[in-house]
């Protein structure tokens, strides 16, 4: 037994009537969380990104991957990633001055911006892209294939509810 399942059976002594059944998967979930945001810290440190500056450079590869034309707005930046105005303006111009990222006028909205990955830009995100890819293979290697598969489905799943959660909007 962990020390989640005590903590979780010592509650269920206490208050015999709640239903404490979703709460390990929860808190493995938050330490899950923090033990990634250390490792994709340390992935990233050599190529003097943080997390926020890889994941706005990861969604404007894909784009320019899938064949879409074009630059993106800030805005969908933002919902995508579940970012700040305020945090996606810090990371622009970061990147900007990095010159990973080229931010121009919107022609067809005048206050509006688009925001393209430079050469410089997609170079780094494939170098990032492959350490990560690296990184990750040592970190699931004691995981047998179907192990890894059974985990990626189970956290798509987990993701999927999430996302639905807060699309409700039930907090």
């Amino acid at each position: 037994m962990d020390w989640i399942e005590e903590l979780i059976e010592s509650w269920t002594r206490e208050e015999p009537t709640v239903n404490f059944a979703s709460v390990p998967a929860m808190i493995r979930l938050a330490r899950l969380g923090t033990l990634f945001e250390i490792f994709q810290n340390d992935v990233l440190e050599p190529f003097e990104l943080t997390p926020g500056d890889y994941a706005v450079l990861a969604v404007l590869a894909t784009h320019h991957r899938s064949g879409q034309p074009g630059a993106l707005n800030p805005s969908l930046l933002h919902g995508r990633l579940r970012r700040s105005s305020g945090g996606m303006t810090k990371i622009m111009k970061r990147l900007e001055s990095a010159e990973l990222i080229d931010r121009s006028r919107d022609p067809e909205d005048g206050r509006g911006m688009l925001v393209t990955l430079t050469a410089r830009g997609l170079a780094l995100h494939d170098r990032v892209f492959r350490a990560f890819g690296a990184a990750s293979s040592r970190l699931l290697a004691p995981l047998s294939g179907p192990d890894q598969l059974e985990l990626n489905q189970a956290l798509k799943r987990t993701l999927d509810a999430l996302d639905a959660f807060e699309a409700s909007g039930s907090q």
